[in-house]
């Protein structure tokens, strides 16, 4: 997806009745609380980490990031999308959560800022050439040995999941659907190997309709 046709569709049209739209979608996995914690759960935290979350939107990954997180942790979550940090900005958070509006492929930060950067739900609007920018960005943000990890859609075994996945949202199959399938093919695992991450371990969930996957630095 373009940046400009991104940041207005989120600005004008998404943004309000994302939050809604999701917690309709995920019913069938349990809820929007339990799913998120199961896609969350394979991420272990330590005290004192500052943790980056990339294209929060909303912040609904973000209130379940920070619910596992110690106290004593921090979170930044960026966004392109000012209408979307608005509503991420309304929801309560068990850590400090800081949020900045800006582009994932041109943060502001300086390298080796974070412990943990987490890309949510996010990779599969984008075409190959942004994908590889922004886990190339992640790794520079990241401190030696720290932790990217991918929140993201996956093709699940099940036909008849899949076809679900062709009704998770009507603009995702106008929209997306080129750039998910491109993913696909290029597999998130192999890019992040390529992107020069290390010991890439996936978990699924949702009988395979979620996937997590955490590279090392």
């Amino acid at each position: 997806m373009k940046t400009n046709w991104y940041k207005w569709s989120y600005e004008y049209l998404f943004s309000r009745f994302y939050d809604l739209t999701i917690k309709w979608l995920l019913i069938p996995f349990g809820g929007e609380a339990k799913t998120r914690r199961t896609i969350i759960n394979p991420v272990s935290f330590n005290g004192y980490e500052t943790i980056l979350e990339m294209c929060c939107g909303t912040g609904g990954s973000t209130v379940f990031i920070a619910e596992k997180t110690k106290d004593n942790n921090k979170i930044v979550a960026i966004d392109l999308s000012s209408e979307q940090l608005k509503r991420a900005k309304r929801k309560k958070y068990k850590c400090q959560t800081d949020f900045i509006n800006g582009d994932i492929m041109r943060s502001p930060f300086r390298d080796n800022s974070f412990d943990k950067v987490f890309v949510s739900h996010v990779i599969h609007e984008m075409p190959r050439e942004n994908r590889l920018k922004t886990l190339q960005e992640a790794k520079r943000l990241l401190k030696p040995n720290g932790e990217v990890i991918i929140l993201e859609v996956d093709v699940p075994p099940s036909i008849l999941l899949r076809l679900f996945i062709a009704l998770w949202c009507f603009f995702v199959v106008l929209i997306e659907l080129p750039t998910f399938m491109d993913m696909v093919k290029f597999n998130p695992i192999h890019e992040l190997e390529e992107s020069g991450f290390r010991d890439v371990k996936k978990h699924s969930s949702g009988n395979g309709m979620f996937q997590t996957l955490i590279g090392t630095k």
